[in-house]
């Protein structure tokens, strides 16, 4: 059983992005699934992966507003910035406790952080991307 769930209410329409929304909502699915075992080492892994896949989403994701000239990208950009630092903060309470930061704390947190972002801030550059002439396979679009 999953804790979040994909559904198409979430698409930015943008298939390449959404794919990587789907692969975010799989890592926090992880943490979820883990607590029933070794929860403890699933928190290490998991904010680990994230902040790994989400530096790498991020930076996709301002490539492509920025081929589309997406006026809010500098904000988009500052809020992305702003999200890595509350990642990076929790992960670094880990490493100095791993008590400090239980498996239901990241999960909750960690869950209403990227579902708040992409129904917040990213669903707002659908329409304007949507109408953007982009191969979405081609890298670096």
């Amino acid at each position: 059983m999953s804790y979040l769930q994909w559904t198409e209410n979430l698409s930015v329409g943008v298939p390449r992005m959404d794919e990587h929304h789907k692969r975010l909502v799989n890592l926090i699915n992880l943490l979820f699934e883990a607590m029933s075992g070794d929860a403890t080492s699933a928190v290490d892994t998991v904010l680990n992966d994230l902040l790994d896949y989400t530096r790498y989403h991020f930076a996709e994701e301002e490539k492509l507003l920025a081929v589309c000239g997406y006026p809010e990208l500098e904000e988009h950009q500052a809020i992305h910035r702003a999200m890595v630092k509350e990642v990076l903060e929790m992960r670094q309470r880990y490493l100095g406790n791993p008590a400090s930061v239980p498996a239901s704390e990241a999960l909750d947190f960690l869950s209403k952080w990227l579902m708040r972002h992409i129904i917040g801030k990213d669903l707002r550059y659908s329409s304007h991307v949507g109408d953007h002439p982009l191969d979405d396979s081609s890298p670096g679009s």
